[in-house]
């Protein structure tokens, strides 16, 4: 991941079974100092795993903080085994 002040950018591969939306919104927790969440925006290649995420950093959090979001994690639409293919 790239930062730079309150931009950060990176590419991005997870699976999904669908074309489309193209563009989705998406997050971020840093779990290492300095803790920061971030909000962003995932442009996705139509029938590839391939993304593309330009973000802004929303806040800096205390570690105990931080760690504690991250774990609750996001619900993805695949099933365990597309998963494992990862």
């Amino acid at each position: 991941m790239k930062s730079n002040g309150l931009i950060y950018g990176t590419t991005v591969k997870y699976p999904h079974r669908k074309p489309l939306p193209v563009l989705e919104k998406g997050w971020t927790h840093e779990i290492e100092e300095p803790f920061r969440r971030g909000s962003c925006l995932v442009f996705r290649l139509p029938f590839t795993h391939t993304g593309f995420v330009l973000g802004k950093w929303i806040e800096t959090q205390d570690e105990d903080v931080a760690l504690a979001s991250a774990i609750w994690g996001r619900e993805l639409d695949v099933t365990v085994e597309e998963l494992m293919e990862w």
